[in-house]
C-alpha cells in the first residue's frame, strides 16, 4: 500500500467509510428507553401526587367529622347526624382532584362507652395515560377513623 502511505505523509486522508449515520443510529438505540424513563417517571409521579391528594381528603374528612360531631353531641343531638354533607365539602377543597368524580364517604359511624368512631372512606378513579404499569385504570382509595367523645 505505497500509494496510500504517500497520500499519508501529504496529509490528505481518505473519507472514512461506514461511520454515516452512527449517531442517529446510537440516539435510534437509547432514545426510545430514555423516552420511556422519562414519560414513566411523569406518569408515577402523577399517582403519587394522587394518591397523597386523597391521602389528604381522607384526613381532612376524618379532622371535619370528628368536629361536626363533637358539635352534635355538645349540642345533645346524636353525633352522627348531618355529617356526610360536611364531608362532601372537603373534598371539594383539593386542588388536583376532579372533584367530579371524588368520592367522599362515611362507611361507619358507631358509638360504644362514650367513645364515637367515624370511618370515612376517600375513592377517586386514576387512569394512566400510557399503560406502563399494567391496567390503565387504577382507583386510589383510603379509608381513615376519628375518634371522638
Amino acid at each position: 500500500m505505497p500509494i496510500l502511505d504517500g497520500l499519508m505523509r501529504l496529509g490528505l486522508r481518505l473519507p472514512v467509510v461506514g461511520r454515516r449515520g452512527a449517531t442517529t443510529a446510537e440516539f435510534a438505540l437509547i432514545g426510545g428507553p430514555l423516552m420511556m424513563l422519562l414519560l414513566g417517571t411523569i406518569e408515577l409521579s402523577r399517582y403519587l401526587l394522587t394518591l397523597e391528594s386523597v391521602r389528604t381528603v381522607a384526613a381532612e374528612a376524618a379532622r371535619t367529622a370528628t368536629l361536626r360531631g363533637s358539635q352534635n353531641m355538645n349540642a345533645g343531638n346524636p353525633p352522627c347526624t348531618n355529617l356526610s354533607g360536611a364531608l362532601a365539602v372537603d373534598g371539594a377543597r383539593t386542588p388536583f382532584l376532579d372533584t367530579a368524580v371524588l368520592t367522599v364517604a362515611m362507611a361507619n359511624c358507631t358509638t360504644t362507652n362514650g367513645v364515637t368512631t367515624v370511618t370515612i372512606t376517600v375513592r377517586y378513579p386514576f387512569t394512566f395515560a400510557l399503560p406502563y404499569f399494567g391496567a390503565n385504570n387504577r382507583p386510589v382509595e383510603e379509608t381513615t377513623q376519628g375518634m371522638f367523645h
